[in-house]
């Protein structure tokens, strides 16, 4: 039997601290279940494939990938390069369409930032909360550092 999660069927952009074993806990559940997919650093990919062909295995329903792409600002032509010639920034934005094209309603982000520049968060944090609206899924932005948590972007859990 599953557990149930207060967590599920939230829809937003929310901050979590990683310190927050009641919330991480439930939130690693989520992804136990596969309910909920995880957004790291590195973008965990499979290894022999492109990145175009990796983001198919993904698209099982072959949704229009050009419509899908604007909402996670990333050019067609990311695709197109080669695993090792994309950015930090790139590799998460790929990640979180591959999470859009899986149709989950639940992404977990965590410690990516300090991967990514000033400039760089400062364009994820209003993505995110927009890709939850437009999405209506619940993304949770797991984090040592509290500031994140008193954003306009993010509600604090």
């Amino acid at each position: 039997m599953e557990k149930p999660t207060q967590l599920t069927k939230s829809i937003g952009f929310y901050y979590v601290s990683k310190d927050n074993e009641t919330k991480t806990s439930e939130l690693s559940l989520l992804l136990s279940q596969k309910k909920a997919i995880l957004i790291r650093a590195q973008w965990p990919s499979v290894p022999f494939l492109s990145v175009m062909d990796n983001v198919s295995l993904a698209n099982k329903k072959g949704d229009d990938l050009e419509s899908v792409l604007p909402y996670v600002q990333l050019p067609l032509s990311a695709l197109k390069k080669e695993r090792t010639e994309l950015a930090p920034f790139e590799e998460i934005k790929i990640q979180l369409l591959l999470a859009l094209l899986s149709e989950r309603e639940t992404l977990l982000i965590e410690n990516v930032l300090s991967t990514l520049t000033t400039k760089e968060v400062q364009i994820l944090l209003p993505l995110c909360q927009e890709i939850a609206e437009q999405f209506a899924v619940a993304i949770y932005l797991i984090h040592e550092d509290e500031c994140f948590a008193h954003t306009p972007y993010t509600t604090y859990l």
